[in-house]
């Protein structure tokens, strides 16, 4: 007869024949390898009862072996289970970690290239300014303040200051 408990673990061992004695194993503690062992033994123990003609014990025998692979199984699964988990979580540390890096070399080429950019802006101003004031200047010395009338406007003038003292 075989006993699982809850968590596939542990399994009781019945020999009708005497060869394995009635002893609960905790299988959660015994690396694979171990287990390996186990399952050797019992394929062993398998082919000495059949050569025995012992066949219930065989059978047995070849039940134990079936439920030590799936013992091994659940192991080998939680296993990878908890290496998957570990993995993740340096993965998802090392990811966090880049991303803080790259944030803030980011911020710091961003503050740079703010900064170049606001004294391209300034020296920008600076040059508008000078070019502004050169253009002032140079329009000051072309043109004169007064402004000199037109000689047509000078004739009109001189026709209505005519028109006036012929009328008087």
């Amino acid at each position: 007869m075989k006993k699982v408990e809850d968590d596939g673990y542990k399994t009781d061992y019945l020999s009708t024949s005497g060869g394995l004695s009635s002893k609960t194993i905790d299988f959660s503690k015994i690396n694979k390898e171990k287990i390996d062992d186990y399952i050797n033994l019992m394929r062993e123990h398998q082919m000495n009862c059949v050569k025995a003609g012992n066949f219930i014990e065989a059978e047995l025998a070849k039940q134990r072996v079936i439920q030590l692979k799936k013992i091994k199984e659940k192991k080998e699964y939680n296993e990878t289970k908890r290496r998957q988990s570990v993995d993740m979580k340096n993965f998802m540390s090392l990811k966090d970690k880049e991303l803080r890096q790259f944030k803030k070399e980011f911020n710091n080429k961003y503050a740079e290239e703010i900064t170049k950019l606001e004294d391209l802006l300034d020296e920008l101003r600076k040059k508008h300014e000078q070019e502004l004031n050169e253009y002032f200047t140079n329009f000051e010395k072309n043109y004169p303040k007064e402004l000199k009338p037109s000689n047509e406007l000078v004739e009109k003038q001189r026709q209505l200051e005519y028109y006036i003292k012929t009328e008087e």
